[in-house]
């Protein structure tokens, strides 16, 4: 395994040529017009494309069955730890001691539970890397793990968390301190608020506004039993759900529907409906000019 660890003469406004000569398989690829911090290693089979600069002291790696691309134009600031297996798309941005392509827990430990769990089979993600779209903006201290493929023009704030075996569609907004448990879908142009909590087995559609705050429960008991847990809620498509909400497993909110903050959805909401409260409960239909609004929002 070919390993380059950059010198404070490949720093500035030159190209990192002294990096151009590891060319074999297996080894890094690192364009001439790329540029490399001081003392960040890139190891193994990685490929880093045209115009990307590295900050100083990140770690790159590649494995013989887990190539990792950073493609053109991208900058990872100082720090940037990229464990095998990720393809970060072109012209996107990785703020300082962000963690991308982290070992999955059955990498790990060796298994997970979960996996073998028929209820959540349509959630797997099987193909172990870690795929980001094009344009993405990922802030400082976030880190996402492998099994993990998210669309283009991906936007979080800092410290984000996003577990293995979710799919984020394209466009879509992570606010600070938001996490994924993992087990997740969601659709295009969904916004997640900051500290945003969704649990496992989550389905999401597009369109969907969570607020901040919200937490999402996936276990029926509270307890360490498998056959109690991963029953995620389900939000149908353009769904929005206020501030500081709670969504207790096995609920599914209609296509449309609107749950107020501070509310505790504890039973399923029927599309277009108005609900709130604890235990929220439907307060009216929504009018067709309300719903429209709020889509056009959300697709201009």
């Amino acid at each position: 395994m070919t390993t380059i660890i950059s010198k404070p003469a490949l720093l500035g406004n030159k190209p990192a040529r002294g990096n151009k000569t590891a060319v074999r398989d297996g080894a890094p690829r690192i364009d001439p017009t790329s540029r490399l911090g001081e003392g960040t290693i890139v190891r193994g089979d990685v490929e880093i494309e045209a115009g990307a600069q590295v900050g100083s002291y990140c770690i790159i790696e590649g494995s013989p069955t887990k190539r990792t691309i950073i493609r053109g134009g991208s900058v990872l600031e100082d720090f940037v730890r990229i464990h095998p297996g990720v393809d970060l798309g072109e012209e996107s941005r990785v703020g300082a001691y962000t963690v991308l392509g982290h070992p999955s827990k059955a990498a790990l430990a060796g298994h997970d539970q979960a996996m073998t769990i028929e209820r959540v089979a349509d959630l797997l993600v099987n193909d172990a890397t870690t795929r980001i779209g094009p344009r993405a903006l990922i802030r400082s201290h976030g880190v996402i793990y492998t099994n993990v493929s998210i669309g283009e023009r991906f936007s979080t704030g800092h410290s984000v968390m996003i577990r293995e075996h979710t799919r984020i569609g394209e466009r879509c907004v992570f606010g600070t301190h938001a996490s994924v448990d993992g087990y997740c879908r969601m659709g295009d142009r969904c916004h997640i608020g900051q500290y945003a909590q969704l649990s496992q087995s989550a389905r999401i559609g597009k369109g969907v506004f969570i607020g901040g705050q919200t937490v999402f429960s996936d276990n029926r008991k509270a307890v360490w039993d498998p056959k109690e847990d991963l029953y995620g809620p389900v939000l149908e498509d353009y769904v929005r759900v206020g501030l500081n909400c709670t969504l207790l497993p096995e609920v599914t909110i209609g296509r449309h529907s609107f749950i107020g903050a501070g509310s505790v959805v504890s039973r399923s909401v029927p599309a277009d409906t108005l609900a709130y409260g604890n235990p929220a409960r439907i307060a009216r239909t929504l009018e067709p000019k309300e719903i429209e609004e709020y889509i056009a929002s959300v697709e201009g």
